[in-house]
């Protein structure tokens, strides 16, 4: 044997690696032995230990061991490992942007945001635009789960909540994503969300016609934004007028005659299915999609529920 070769443990001495990461590279094939001594023991050379200091600077780029050898059997040109490099690098320093970003938005919101920190980073392990998507369509499908949405309309509001997410965001879309993320991982968020969703859908009982359907309430919705930046009330004629517009899409779509009966349905459904996250939920999503958030259609829903209301009430038998 050569001067110049190494046991493991000097090894792992001069290069300050531990010998457990230094044998299972070698049983990888990243760090093969230059030879063995007498006793069958791995003896590494100077040579390996430069190799080892490359194959550090590699982990610490983010490579994975199989790159690794394949740069060092040469199946990566040189060029393309630089590339790769400069890759990971880059993902690392987009990882540390988001890091900061984050911390800064916990010690801004105080205390209680810092008490939920280690759930708010967790989120941030969800980085790429796919894997994002990929959360938010899990958590849409544990929300429809057993209710009997027809494909189309169920696709419809697949592609309304997680297509065209970002692969890179901003700060205010990262505190959104991160947000959003907590928010879709709520179980009584999700819990509401059926509760929206399925006594509507089990009453239509397959038989919406989704178009229709859409045309009618974009309408009213659309008439009732107005009148709300007009100052009309909702228990005058004209916001009456609008009211009746959402009696009649909803029985229209639940096949049901637009009677008291079925106003108070409607209005209990609105009663017990209203949750103020549902807002903040689609602003989220307005943010990390980079689309502006129409806070109009959330104004015109309370006016149409307040206007639906005083309808009833109006109705309702009265005491004697």
């Amino acid at each position: 044997m050569g001067d110049k070769l190494l046991t493991i443990g000097e090894m792992a001495r001069r290069s300050g690696v531990p010998v457990k990461t230094i044998r299972h590279y070698s049983d990888f094939g990243v760090l093969p032995p230059s030879a063995f001594s007498d006793a069958g023991y791995r003896m590494y050379s100077e040579a390996d230990r430069s190799r080892l200091e490359m194959i550090r600077t590699f982990r610490a780029a983010g490579f994975g061991l199989p790159t690794i050898k394949r740069l060092f059997s040469r199946e990566v040109r040189p060029s393309e490992a630089v590339e790769l490099q400069l890759e990971a690098v880059n993902l690392q320093l987009r990882t540390l942007e988001r890091q900061r970003a984050l911390l800064r938005a916990t010690r801004e919101k105080g205390e209680g945001a810092a008490l939920r920190y280690p759930d708010r980073a967790r989120a941030l392990a969800v980085l790429t635009a796919r894997e994002r998507r990929a959360f938010l369509e899990e958590h849409f499908e544990r929300g429809l789960e057993g209710i009997p949405v027809d494909p189309e309309t169920k696709e419809w509001f697949r592609r309304m909540m997680v297509e065209d997410l970002p692969e890179d965001l901003t700060d205010e879309q990262l505190a959104s994503w991160v947000e959003l993320s907590e928010l879709a991982s709520d179980d009584g968020f999700i819990r509401k969300l059926r509760e929206q969703t399925g006594p509507f859908w089990e009453a239509a009982g397959g038989r919406l016609d989704r178009a229709e359907f859409g045309r009618a309430t974009n309408e009213t919705f659309r008439e009732a934004a107005e009148a709300v930046r007009e100052g009309h009330p909702p228990t005058g004629e004209r916001g009456q007028r609008v009211v009746q517009g959402l009696i009649d899409a909803n029985a229209r779509a639940l096949n049901r005659a637009g009677d008291p009966d079925f106003e108070g349905w409607l209005l209990r459904h609105y009663d017990e299915t209203s949750d103020p996250r549902m807002e903040r939920y689609w602003h989220l999503i307005s943010t990390l999609k980079d689309i502006e958030y129409d806070p109009s259609l959330a104004e015109a829903h309370r006016w149409l529920v307040e206007g639906l209301r005083w309808r009833v009430s109006q109705t309702a038998p009265r005491a004697k």
